[in-house]
């Protein structure tokens, strides 16, 4: 049997899955260990402005390498570009590993973000090699593990810090890509060459990409230098006129980078602006739930609990993540994926009313941040599905990656307005030290807005189009190994 046959048996399907889930590990494991070295890498570095750059370095890549590294794919083989993505972002942890001073360390990060394109790719491998009756399944598990993986990488950063020197998280990123390349390399069908080959929209991929870097680095710097400073309206200026300009430019050429008219259907429209929602607000649970569980008691707008009970409040949907994922793509397969999405947004908004509500006792707390995190769950599994189910097969992975570059902004902009409203308004103690923190009239805010974007977003998904099956039709044929 060829390995272009694989897919057709469970066991190929297994494989492939398997070979996607080890790729997008990289990919999100990645991008959140560092978290857990911060502290320690500002001791080392004694700058903390430039170990802010290894996050801000790898994100602006990440968003970039998703929209254009998912483009090239679908044009080139996903296969061949998944691969090398992770040789791109291995050889980046290597980098960052060897290195000694802080420079290096942002040289290697920026190198990971490569690995931003990993998940998307991974969206249109499964749509390629999977009949249409798995394919929602098999969306389900790789965002699942795109889920669970981000969220143990927070973790496993911890524990290799605080045992470890901080070089292991790139050591233990460069080993993660070095077990993911030969399982894609064996475990994913090759590119069909029948592939049309179109020319690269050079001039969409130059206004672009600064375009992102633009739009993302405002959020990210107005921490440092405040939504007053006159560079973060620059940036948001400069990012917006290009994008204008880059809009313009896609829908004139003959094959544009991104299909902007594409985009416009009802159904993607509609994902985007839901995930955009989201993004904003009842994504924003790191800020606004870690604040609530471990603020001082007497503030009276937190319980006072450690870093660790925190964590484990916060970690039995991580785990049931594992089994949200599949199951949201079975009901996608009976529904259409706006069932799973529904859903989603129902338990998000559920777990946030129920904090805005209530959060003085923590049982109450932790029962509502498992409905708030069994919706993200939900959310990162069924978005997805939504953009696969209504985008043609050869732009699978355009339209996945245009949605996470969405996520990613957004997700950025949501951060820095949470973080305004919960400094809104603030309360000290003199017994208890300098420090200043959220009141809860500043809380009740956050939490007030949070809700209220989740039932935008349940607005939203309510008016995507009913579909009674997943139509997702098989990308290609069988070979005619295949069929013998």
């Amino acid at each position: 049997m060829s390995t272009a046959a694989l897919p057709r048996t469970t066991a190929g399907a297994t494989a492939l899955l398997a070979a996607l889930v080890l790729a997008e590990v990289v990919s999100a494991t990645e991008a959140t260990m560092i978290y857990g070295a911060m502290r320690v890498l500002t001791r080392d570095f004694g700058n903390p402005v430039a170990v802010g750059w290894a996050i801000t370095a790898f994100l602006l890549v990440a968003a970039g390498s998703a929209a254009v590294g998912s483009r090239l794919g679908d044009q080139f083989g996903r296969r061949r570009l998944l691969l090398i993505s992770l040789v791109l972002a291995g050889a980046g942890s290597v980098l960052s590993a060897l290195s000694d001073g802080a420079a290096g360390v942002i040289a290697g990060r920026a190198l990971q973000g490569m690995a931003g394109a990993v998940l998307p790719l991974c969206f249109g491998l499964v749509r390629e090699h999977l009949p249409a009756d798995r394919v929602p399944f098999g969306v389900g598990v790789v965002a699942a593990a795109a889920f669970v993986s981000g969220g143990l990488g927070f973790v496993a950063g911890g524990l290799i810090v605080d045992h470890l020197h901080w070089s292991w998280i790139f050591i233990v990123g460069a080993g993660t890509a070095a077990v993911a390349w030969p399982a894609v390399r064996w475990g994913v069908p090759p590119d069909r060459e029948s592939r049309r080959r179109e020319p690269v929209d050079v001039l969409g991929v130059l206004l672009l990409l600064p375009a992102i870097t633009a739009l993302l680095l405002a959020p990210t710097q107005a921490k440092a230098w405040g939504w007053g400073d006159v560079r973060v309206w620059a940036l948001v200026a400069a990012g917006a006129l290009l994008l204008a300009v880059w809009v313009r430019h896609e829908l004139r050429v003959e094959s544009p980078l991104i299909d902007v008219r594409l985009l416009g259907r009802r159904q993607l429209l509609l994902a985007n602006l839901a995930m955009m929602l989201l993004a904003l607000g009842p994504m924003q649970s790191g800020i606004v739930l870690s604040t609530l569980l471990q603020q001082p008691a007497w503030t009276g707008a937190g319980l006072g609990l450690s870093a660790t009970l925190a964590g484990l409040v916060q970690a039995p949907p991580m785990v049931l993540a594992v089994l949200v994922g599949p199951a949201c793509g079975a009901l996608a397969l009976r529904r259409g994926a706006r069932a799973p999405a529904l859903l989603a947004c129902g338990l998000l908004l559920l777990g946030w009313g129920g904090l805005l509500v209530a959060h003085a006792a923590l049982p109450w707390v932790a029962a509502m941040a498992l409905l708030k995190g069994l919706g993200l769950a939900a959310a990162f599994a069924a978005a997805p599905m939504l953009i696969v189910e209504a985008s043609p097969a050869e732009r699978t992975s355009e339209t996945t990656g245009v949605s996470s570059v969405l996520r990613h902004v957004f997700n950025a902009i949501g951060s820095q307005l949470v973080a305004l409203m919960l400094a809104s308004s603030t309360v000290t103690d003199a017994a208890q030290g300098p420090a200043r923190y959220p009141a809860p009239g500043a809380l009740t805010l956050a939490l007030a807005v949070v809700c209220g974007l989740a039932v935008a977003a349940v607005a939203v998904t309510w008016w995507l189009p009913r579909r009674h099956v997943a139509a997702v039709p098989v990308a290609s044929p069988p070979t005619a190994v295949e069929a013998s």
